[in-house]
């Protein structure tokens, strides 16, 4: 995932999730970002909706490095793209919006 354009830090994450999803309750997960330096921000997730399009929004629960500390939420939308035979998917987000604050206690570069 690369955050780039107007007011965004220009960063590329790797992110990686664990989510369980039922047809009653919906998704709840947990995601890490891995920035290019190894740096991680951790969110909780939440989702409902139908497989193949659903609605998810994540708070950020802190993270390592320039991370430790933030704070914010994020919403998209996902639409599948492929699951392999080992029960991986990828996928993409789109309508991604939200916003990550930085710990005041830590100092950003």
């Amino acid at each position: 995932m690369l955050l780039a354009g107007p007011s965004r830090p220009g960063v590329g994450f790797r992110s990686q999730v664990i989510a369980l999803v039922d047809s009653e309750t919906g998704l709840t997960g947990r995601s890490v970002w891995t920035d290019e330096r190894g740096e991680q921000v951790f969110s909780e997730l939440q989702g409902q909706g139908a497989a193949d399009r659903n609605h998810i929004t994540g708070k950020f629960l802190g993270g390592t490095g320039r991370y430790a500390g933030a704070t914010g939420s994020y919403e998209f939308s996902w639409e599948w793209v492929m699951e392999a035979e080992d029960g991986t998917i990828q996928g993409r987000a789109i309508e991604l919006k939200g916003r990550v604050l930085p710990s005041p206690t830590v100092p950003t570069k």
